[in-house]
């Protein structure tokens, strides 16, 4: 899938918060909150939230999805 492909089938916000993780295919890992817990901070240097954290979260949490068959990846409805 091109770039613009993955922006339109996952959203801007979740393509730009697991742009790096994503399957040739559009596939993301069924582990996405190691990779958000990794890669994006819970707060920030002044120790307030951090609105991408929790929004990534929230987002990911409301997304339906279809499972790939070994269960291993995701992928949003169209």
């Amino acid at each position: 899938m091109t770039v613009e492909e993955l922006k339109k089938l996952w959203g801007k916000d979740l393509f730009e918060a697991f742009a790096d993780h994503f399957t040739n295919d559009g596939w993301l890992t069924t582990d996405w909150g190691q990779i958000i817990e990794n890669e994006i901070p819970q707060f920030d240097n002044d120790w307030n939230d951090n609105p991408r954290y929790k929004d990534t979260y929230q987002r990911m949490y409301l997304l339906d999805h279809v499972e790939s068959d070994c269960g291993k990846f995701i992928k949003p409805i169209d």
